[in-house]
């Protein structure tokens, strides 16, 4: 249902910008580096839609041990399954689709019905989240 959702988004403001978009796509190179941007994109997104969402119980109570804490104990991968969920559908998906196409405007003429056709929601949104717990500073450490 996202990609139905978020394709018709995206066709919205591609042709905000070009009336009429290619019906062909020939530039594999401009489709990756498209896809990337994207996926970079949405795990900005769900980065920022958990911290808006994650209520840590140490801090509601006041705890003074660290240890009692989930904002510091917890990893990316334990938000993203407890708050990925959450973040998915409290997620502005058209906020996304006007900065997607704001970022990739030097490509616009490369987005066709075609690209947006093949795009397989579940796939980048997988990606976006093991970019997210990617990023786990705790892991890095």
């Amino acid at each position: 249902m996202f990609g139905r959702v978020f394709r018709k988004l995206l066709k919205k403001e591609v042709t905000k910008h070009i009336p009429f978009p290619k019906t062909d796509f020939d530039c594999i190179d401009a489709e990756i580096i498209l896809t990337t941007s994207m996926v970079e994109l949405l795990s900005y997104h769900i980065q920022e839609n958990i911290s808006a969402l994650f209520e840590c119980y140490g801090c509601l109570e006041g705890y003074e041990n660290q240890l009692g804490h989930e904002c510091m104990t917890y990893t990316n991968e334990q938000r993203i399954f407890e708050y990925g969920d959450l973040a998915m559908l409290n997620m502005d998906w058209d906020k996304l689709a006007a900065e997607f196409v704001e970022r990739s405007i030097q490509m616009i003429n490369y987005i066709s019905e075609i690209f947006l056709n093949k795009l397989d929601m579940n796939i980048l949104i997988e990606n976006a989240i093991k970019m997210y717990i990617a990023t786990d500073c705790i892991l890095l450490v």
